[in-house]
Parts: structure tokens; C-alpha cells; sequence
């Protein structure tokens, strides 16, 4: 018989050794590829509920004149019946909506949309909080799978008169959160008087989105 067609095979030790180097490779991998799926996940849907929700303002434009002639009215809001009223006249008719729940207890409502985020918007339409999934929804997790927005396009006269606190919260369209923010990177992560992203997560997706949509090395929270 030809040695050369002498079958072989491998010995129980080189088997363990080789499922072991396995193991330890996938030890080391597994975490950063799921790190990154997660940070690609938020980063995605992030960017494509800012670009969503503000073309529905854009189109209401074209109906119903400048968003500063009509999103005052959101202000004379006092119920979240009148608020869900409100959001699918000038903006839910625009977006790939699932359900909206209501949820009086806190004054709140979400809207699910058709990717599986989730939008959360108290009854006045100002603060609003996003979440990448219903896991999300269940668990929240400031700054991970829960990112806060705010539509705040009609200055009061309170915030007239301290402008500058309040000039990148007083836009005409729905931006990431930015309350009390000073227009530096520094303060997005480190904090300001008001809230920052290192601690609580309220300017995480400000963050996100000063750093050109996307989550740099030095983001402060862990995926």
C-alpha cells in the first residue's frame, strides 16, 4: 500500500490545543465585534430618526407655512390625547409608524416606527427621548440604546432675554439635546451646570452628532 494515501489523523492532545487557541481568540474577538455592532446599531439609527423626523418637518413646512408659525401651538398642549393630535397632524403623517402608545400615567406617548426605534415624547413636544429597540425601551441605558432630543423652535420671552443659554436649544428643527450647552466638545462629554454625557447620558447624542455621526475613541460610556 502506497504511504502516501495513509490516512491521518489528529491526536486528542492537538485537538484540546486547537479548540483551546480557538476559544481564546474568540474570548478576545467576540466582545469587540459585539462592542461595535452596538455602536454602529445606535450610530445608524440615530442619525436616520434626526434625518427622518426633520424631513416630516420640512414637508409640514410646504403645508402649513414656517415651523415657527405652527409649532407654537404646541405650547397651548395641556393632555396627551391633544399631544398625539397635535404630533400626527405636523409630523407622525410623514414617518413610518407602527403604533403609538399612550402612557397618561406620566404624561407621555411612544411612537414605534417601522425600523423598531422608538420614540417617547412628553405631552408639551419638547423633551423627547429616543431608544434603538424595545430591549431598549425595557432597559435604558442613557447614552447606549437611550438618547435624548429636543424640539424647542419658539423661544419664550424668558429665553429672549438669556439668549445665550439658549442658542443651540432654540432651533427649528428636532435636535439632539443641548440644554445649557456652551458649543464646546469638552463640556458635551465632561458636563456643563445642567448635564453632560459622561454622567447621566443627556448629551450623548449631541456628542454623536458634533463628532460627524459616529462614536469616537474617547466617548465616555462603554458599549
Amino acid at each position: 500500500m502506497d504511504k502516501r494515501l495513509k490516512a491521518t489523523a489528529f491526536t486528542l492532545a492537538e485537538v484540546l490545543i486547537t479548540l483551546g487557541i480557538i476559544g481564546v481568540v474568540a474570548a478576545m474577538t467576540i466582545p469587540t465585534l459585539t462592542s461595535n455592532y452596538r455602536k454602529h446599531e445606535a450610530v445608524t439609527k440615530l442619525k436616520k430618526a434626526y434625518t427622518t423626523v426633520n424631513q416630516a418637518i420640512k414637508l409640514s413646512e410646504v403645508e402649513y407655512g414656517d415651523v415657527y408659525e405652527w409649532a407654537g401651538e404646541k405650547h397651548d398642549l395641556t393632555n396627551v390625547d391633544d399631544a398625539i393630535i397635535w404630533f400626527n397632524k405636523y409630523i407622525g403623517k410623514h414617518l413610518e409608524i407602527t403604533e403609538i402608545k399612550p402612557d397618561y400615567e406620566n404624561n407621555v406617548f411612544y411612537v414605534y416606527l417601522k425600523d423598531g426605534s422608538i420614540f417617547r415624547f412628553t405631552y408639551y413636544i419638547s423633551d423627547i427621548g429616543f431608544y434603538l429597540n424595545k430591549k431598549a425601551l425595557e432597559n435604558p441605558k442613557p447614552g447606549i440604546n437611550e438618547f435624548l432630543f429636543r424640539f424647542n423652535p419658539v423661544l419664550k420671552e424668558s429665553q429672549k432675554n438669556n439668549i445665550e443659554e439658549y442658542k443651540y436649544d432654540g432651533t427649528k428643527t428636532i435636535e439632539p439635546y443641548a440644554y445649557g450647552w456652551d458649543g464646546t466638545r469638552e463640556q458635551l462629554i465632561k458636563g456643563s451646570v445642567y448635564y453632560s454625557c459622561e454622567s447621566g447620558g443627556a448629551y450623548c447624542a449631541k456628542l454623536i452628532q458634533y463628532d460627524g455621526w459616529r462614536i469616537s475613541k474617547d466617548y465616555p460610556l462603554k458599549f
